[in-house]
């Protein structure tokens, strides 16, 4: 991964650095993301309640509301969000807190996800379903809406020159059946992500701004950490835009 990791940074100066407004930065892929293109991108990463204090040491004091303000040395490439994505007004507060840390958003990396494994045929599991798909789907495509409302909707030739673009990561669960699993919460989430993914493809075309999908196998069990990273740092690197890149065994 290291020498993986030297390659993608090699392909950027610092001066061109992007902003990724990260969700789910205490996940798996979140994770992985700060470790190894922490340098490659300015980072907005959102944690769960709780789950920012394991990475304070990388962070440096701002004021978010007038980054600008600050010695050079005080500026930041890391800026952590606390955020329940249970309460609709973490949608607002996530993208406010982002846009005025950096000024800017170029990258949206969905990667929050909740587990929520169970029957189909237990009433009891189909009654949380809707949570699952509140963290899962709903309040992702919020965030990444919100953020385009604010900042994306009137400049799409900025858009264009900058790449923006929103990466949702879903799962080849979206595509297959795993039986006696208990994924039926977590594959349908992940099929609904695919779909309305491709739908704000369409609908954000005029403006410039893309979307696409990866969709990985489990990592770092089936398929390796390096080949997801790399996968969705090629997304962003490119012009295409309704894509569902699947990353499986070759």
């Amino acid at each position: 991964m290291a020498e993986r990791a030297e390659e993608m940074i090699g392909r950027q100066s610092p001066g061109d650095t992007r902003v990724c407004l990260l969700l789910g930065a205490g996940g798996r892929l979140g994770r992985n993301f700060c470790r190894y293109l922490g340098t490659q991108y300015r980072i907005a990463a959102v944690y769960h309640k709780g789950d920012a204090e394991s990475v304070r040491h990388q962070e440096q004091v701002i004021d978010p509301l007038a980054p600008d303000h600050q010695p050079p040395q005080m500026r930041t490439c890391f800026y952590p969000i606390v955020a329940d994505l249970t309460d609709p007004k973490s949608v607002e507060r996530i993208a406010e807190l982002a846009l005025a840390a950096f000024g800017h958003v170029d990258l949206i990396v969905n990667g929050a996800v909740h587990y929520d494994l169970g029957p189909g045929i237990s009433i009891e599991f189909l009654e949380r379903l809707p949570h699952q798909f509140t963290i899962n789907v709903v309040r992702p495509l919020q965030v990444a809406v919100e953020v385009y409302q604010r900042s994306w909707r009137f400049t799409p030739e900025e858009n264009r020159l900058l790449r923006r673009n929103v990466i949702n990561l879903s799962s080849v669960a979206a595509l297959n059946v795993y039986p006696a699993s208990g994924q039926l919460g977590y594959s349908s989430c992940k099929a609904a992500l695919v779909m309305a993914s491709r739908h704000l493809a369409s609908e954000l075309r005029p403006t410039e701004v893309r979307v696409n999908v990866v969709a990985p196998n489990t990592f770092p069990g089936i398929v390796g950490v390096e080949q997801v990273l790399a996968t969705l740092y090629d997304l962003d690197s490119g012009s295409t835009t309704g894509e569902v890149r699947v990353v499986d065994r070759e």
